[in-house]
């Protein structure tokens, strides 16, 4: 046996024994690598898998969804890919921006030293805004239109309810302030012409089904105020369709509600898009086949749009109304589960990984026939005061995984949810969500 010199025997300590050379151990010969393929390599399903993995007994390796694989290259395009991209060209549907040179004297010095100092004060509504960055961000124009499209805001329009200002984009903290309607400013251009306000819901059609063609999108028409004379206020035009307040139902998020302004030279006949009733079904509409109609002597010179979701008042809206209150709750995809393994690579406790595989029926009947024995014996079933009244004992008498399924049990986690479901309920997050708010939809 070859003898190796120790790595330590160049090293001397003082009253030490060390030994120049490893000691000589007779042990049997063994292989240097050890391959082990696993159990399944030996069970009887895996002989009737005639194929190249077949022969080195080995398994194949499990195909893991491509949604689970992120790949840095494919999310964010390069510098060269994003330059060589041809947008298509953009088509302005509104009138052409004029540049204004500013003639306004201002001492120089004065302003520099105010600015030293912290007091210089911007009036922010002076300053011009780059409107067609936020409004693409925000699919303004191509919802309202068709893509593609856009216009500069050639005429200002203040739209305000109450303390609050409708801008670009802003959220408004409450849509009980937008019961009555709002209050608007059109600036007068000096010229014998009208202004049409439109005030849509981008983001309210919920009877429509979704459109496959993007150049008919519909929007809900909330007002409708027409051939308001330059200068002059709204209340003084023709209200072709009355105020309604925005209505975002629940669960949908955040609603895009934009005022269009257009301009127009005469007045205009607006008899057929008048509407008198004030179901959201009747009050569907389409802005891009509006300005279709009248592209000839319609040309939009201002939006505006802030964003509304649901409240308490949207309930009372829409009981007025005469209509119902949908809920609407997101739909989870089932969840992916690996393949069932004897072994599985990652550490799992064992009642979770195999209740992970059983059919939902199964547990559901479990559930089921626990609350039945509930019923019987006690007459009611409700969660216990307390996770585990006893759980000193417990803790000691009880495996660990049981103990945790009986404080699951006790407060009503996970599978355990369905013991405590009130009559009408099918889901455990829409009976917390009626606890929480105190309400019922009707």
């Amino acid at each position: 046996m070859r003898r190796v010199r120790s790595i330590y025997a160049e090293h001397y300590i003082k009253r030490s024994h060390r030994a120049k050379f490893t000691p000589r151990v007779n042990r049997p010969w063994r292989p240097r690598v050890i391959a082990w393929a696993g159990p399944g390599a030996f069970m009887r399903d895996r002989w009737y898998e005639r194929d190249g993995w077949y022969k080195a007994r080995i398994q194949k390796p499990e195909v893991v969804p491509r949604l689970h694989i992120i790949d840095p290259d494919r999310i964010v395009d390069t510098f060269e890919e994003a330059t060589r991209v041809v947008k298509p060209k953009e088509i302005n549907i509104g009138f052409k921006r004029t540049s204004k040179t500013p003639t306004i004297a201002r001492d120089e010095a004065a302003l520099e030293i105010a600015a030293h100092k912290r007091t210089l004060e911007v009036d922010l509504s002076q300053l011009s805004f780059d409107q067609l960055s936020i409004y693409d961000h925000f699919n303004i124009f191509e919802d309202l239109f068709v893509p593609g499209v856009y216009f500069n805001t050639t005429q200002k329009v203040a739209v305000r309810y109450g303390s609050e200002s409708v801008a670009r984009g802003n959220l408004i903290s409450s849509t009980s302030i937008a019961k009555e309607a709002p209050e608007v400013e059109i600036e007068a251009l000096g010229t014998d012409a009208y202004n049409t306000l439109l005030m849509v819901n981008l983001d309210g059609d919920a009877y429509t089904p979704e459109a496959e063609n993007e150049f008919d999108k519909t929007q809900i028409l909330h007002w409708f105020v027409g051939n308001i004379p330059d200068g002059a206020k709204v209340d003084s035009g023709e209200t072709v369709v009355p105020y309604l307040p925005p209505t975002p139902y629940k669960g949908t998020g955040y609603h895009r509600v934009a005022f269009l302004l257009l301009r127009h030279k005469e007045k205009i006949d607006f008899s057929s898009n008048k509407i008198t009733s004030l179901s959201l079904a009747d009050r569907i509409f389409r802005v891009n086949r509006f300005a279709k109609q009248h592209e000839s002597t319609l040309t939009p010179t201002a939006v505006s749009f802030a964003q509304f979701r649901w409240d308490e008042s949207v309930d009372e809206t829409l009981h007025a109304i005469g209509s119902k209150s949908p809920r609407f709750f997101y739909e989870w995809n089932e969840p992916l589960k690996p393949e069932q393994k004897e072994y599985p690579a990652k550490p799992m406790p064992f009642n979770l990984y195999l209740d992970m595989y059983r059919p939902p029926e199964v547990v559901q009947r479990e559930m089921f026939s626990k609350k039945l024995e509930r019923l019987v014996h006690d007459g009611k079933c409700e969660p216990a005061p307390y996770p585990d009244m006893f759980y000193a004992e417990n803790r000691k008498k009880l495996p660990n995984w049981q103990h945790k399924e009986l404080i699951k049990e006790n407060t009503g986690a996970g599978k355990y949810a369905s013991l405590y479901l009130k009559s009408g309920f099918v889901n455990a997050v829409e009976q917390a969500s009626d606890e929480k708010k105190k309400e019922t939809a009707v």
